[in-house]
């Protein structure tokens, strides 16, 4: 595939690009900085941008794609929506020039998974986290929202570890009765199932939880 990654330069972002370019696909990764996309691949390509411009975004998106996908991640403790303004630009971008596709890592706690994980993850959803995820779930709703062939993937606690977890727990909706669940992921195993999903056609209009097993 043809995928143009946004969020290339954070954690998970380069677990994403370079996941996507050992399997064999193409990338063009979307970052404001390119000194900072630290990966070297005859497949890969940088594009300079801002998310927040809509004339860049829709200039990335000009090109052929057969997938977008969205690893931005920003944090802040005061009501922001850089988020959702920049996705919004992405999705418009995306429906001007008839991409379909879209895959993008949000966060346990947005929408329908307020409240799930265990102690720790809803205290920091609730008192560290509030304002993100008011970011990600007007995020998500515009997402839900485009009419386009669209994955959200929300992962819990996340682990800097390259290690990808094959039997990852992955629910929609309420958390499954009697699961036994670490409430944490690996960035290479967001990466993994994102891209799997993208790449299989799986999980298309659905928002999916996952963690790792206890």
């Amino acid at each position: 595939m043809q995928l143009t990654i946004f969020g290339a330069t954070g954690k998970t972002g380069m677990r994403l690009v370079q996941q996507a370019l050992d399997a064999g696909h193409a990338v063009r990764a979307f970052v404001r900085d390119p000194a900072k996309l630290s990966i070297s691949h005859d497949k890969l390509q940088a594009v300079q941008g801002d998310i927040l411009d809509a004339a860049s975004v829709d200039a990335a998106l000009s090109q052929p794609a057969d997938a977008v996908l969205s690893a931005l991640g920003i944090f802040h403790r005061e009501p922001k929506t850089d988020l959702s303004d920049g996705t919004a630009n992405v999705i418009s971008a995306m429906q001007k020039h008839g991409i379909k596709r879209l895959g993008v890592v949000s966060s346990l706690g947005a929408g329908d998974s307020a409240g799930q994980g265990n102690f720790l993850a809803r205290n920091l959803q609730k008192f560290l986290l509030s304002h993100v995820l008011a970011d990600k779930e007007r995020q998500e709703q515009l997402i839900m929202s485009s009419g386009l062939d669209w994955t959200i993937v929300r992962p819990p606690q996340l682990t800097d570890d390259d290690r990808i977890c094959e039997k990852v727990v992955a629910w929609v909706g309420p958390t499954p009765k009697g699961a036994r669940l670490t409430w944490k992921t690996s960035r290479a195993t967001v990466a993994g199932f994102l891209l799997k999903a993208v790449a299989q056609g799986s999980h298309i209009g659905e928002a999916v939880n996952i963690s790792e097993p206890k």
